[in-house]
């Protein structure tokens, strides 16, 4: 009985191995093979134009009242000063007040337009912070091989490279053979009000876009474990975006004679709930791209992994789950934000309310979540109050095999060398959430390389990577696919 247990057993075993190792061996490369175009050396007025666009304090703050229209009008009049044939040729129509659409007619109008985003709009540098930048924040300074500021990764250098590239080209007499929009979003930090309008606007239009490209994946030498040749990160989804704020309201009192339970102890159970339970982990339709992509230039083990998720998708998941930025990609992600509660350390405050931000999973809906939270909390005495201001679903995913994703992908090659390109998960927000209506193929992708700082202390892009950003979107304008 043993021996017939034991022959069974190596059977099965016989049988895995052979599967694993017949699906290792058909998991195949899905790199394009181009050949790479060297990019021209970087240009003086170039660097200066990106140093200028960091000088200008185009800062997005919570709070309306502290929003400075002047540094927006300054930057428009930069905008029309450093590039004067942009601004002679095509059409610009301002959005929203702030917001910009350039309009460049292509040759053939048969053929759907493109859209190039870009926001206009930088983080505020936290007050604690300003002692511990290396330079002035808004310096735009040039130094150790960098182009230093807030705004110079996020995201002036997209900005700027397009309309650094829209100008070559005319001054060529260069015209697309289809329409380029290029639209400059002037709050995207802060929700995308005028991206919002601007999706509006070209929905009157009746536009219908092949691609819509903005601000997301970058390229990494380091950031992806078990490679050897740098990774193009190309957006083809977003995760959704939800607050909450969690209130109790129960008597208070003073804190020599407390209760043995306050609002400030239900409040913090309710948020340790939460914590303590997690969303299930999955691989949305862009991480199984990733992992479909990554997996075949990996080697051994890991490419058996790979190339065998429907074994080892825990193992994937469990490596994942290490590290913040791999958690995230595999769930909907839980935290506590803000907090606030009492008055005075020997009054025992009456009210508390927390703020918890979730980071929604494709295919985890704002309505799945909430009732989720509210089976989780189980007690009626939180309050759970969505906060809609900022509320947005997880995006659709672009194709791997749309035209959008292609164009993107081959521009990357023939602009990086040695580079693996790959879709993924874009687990922050970016304006083109907004486009949904306008293109089926909307990539996130900015043509950099492992940037430092991002909306953080000593922000900075390297020299190499503001050349090849400049040389990427030249070539994707001119690029044989687009007519």
């Amino acid at each position: 009985m043993v021996k017939r247990v034991l022959i069974a057993f190596g059977i099965v075993l016989l049988i895995l191995t052979s599967i694993l190792l017949i699906n290792t061996l058909r998991f195949s490369s899905k790199q394009v093979l181009i050949d790479v175009q060297p990019a021209p050396a970087l240009d003086s007025s170039a660097v200066k134009h990106l140093q200028s666009a960091i000088r200008v304090r185009t800062i997005s703050y919570d709070d309306p009242a502290k929003f400075d229209s002047a540094a927006f009008l300054t930057f428009r009049r930069f905008l029309e000063e450093a590039y004067p044939t942009v601004h002679a040729k095509l059409n610009r129509e301002i959005i929203n007040g702030y917001s910009m659409i350039f309009s460049w007619p292509g040759k053939n109008s048969a053929l759907k337009p493109i859209i190039l985003m870009a926001h206009q709009d930088v983080v505020p540098i936290e007050e604690a912070s300003k002692s511990k930048w290396t330079v002035d924040p808004f310096s735009g300074e040039a130094k150790t091989g960098y182009i230093w500021g807030r705004g110079s990764i996020d995201d002036k250098i997209n900005l700027i490279s397009m309309l650094e590239a829209v100008e070559k080209l005319l001054k060529k007499n260069y015209q697309p053979a289809r329409t380029i929009y290029l639209a400059f979003g002037h709050d995207e930090e802060i929700g995308g009000s005028g991206a919002k309008a601007m999706a509006v606007r070209f929905k009157q239009l009746g536009v219908e876009a092949e691609l819509v490209l903005d601000e997301g994946g970058i390229i990494t030498r380091d950031k992806v474990p078990g490679m050897t040749k740098p990774v193009a990160l190309i957006g083809t989804a977003e995760k959704g975006y939800l607050s909450i704020e969690l209130s109790v309201e129960k008597n208070g009192g003073h804190s020599s004679m407390p209760e043995k339970e306050t609002a400030l102890d239900i409040l913090m159970k309710a948020i340790v709930k939460l914590r303590d339970h997690p969303f299930e982990a999955d691989f949305s339709p862009s991480t199984l791209g990733f992992l479909n992509h990554v997996g075949p230039e990996m080697p051994y083990p890991e490419r058996i992994v790979f190339a065998n998720t429907w074994l080892f998708k825990g193992v994937v998941i469990g490596i994942y789950e290490k590290s913040a930025a791999g958690n995230a990609l595999v769930r909907t992600t839980i935290v506590p934000t803000i907090f606030n509660a009492g008055m005075k350390d020997n009054v025992v405050p009456s009210k508390a309310t927390a703020t918890i931000n979730f980071r929604l999973l494709p295919g985890d809906h704002s309505e799945k979540v909430l009732s989720e939270i509210q089976s989780v909390i189980a007690d009626d005495r939180v309050v759970i109050n969505p906060l809609i201001a900022f509320l947005s679903e997880p995006t659709e995913n672009s194709p791997e095999d749309g035209f959008g994703y292609q164009l993107v992908n081959e521009t990357i090659k023939r602009t990086f060398d040695q580079t693996v390109t790959t879709p993924f998960l874009m687990i922050g927000g970016t304006d083109s959430r907004h486009f949904a209506d306008i293109s089926k193929n909307i990539i996130k992708f900015s043509p950099m390389t492992d940037p430092i700082g991002f909306h953080g202390i000593d922000e900075r892009v390297s020299l190499d990577s503001y050349q090849h950003a400049l040389w990427f979107y030249e070539q994707l304008l001119t690029s044989e696919k687009l007519k």
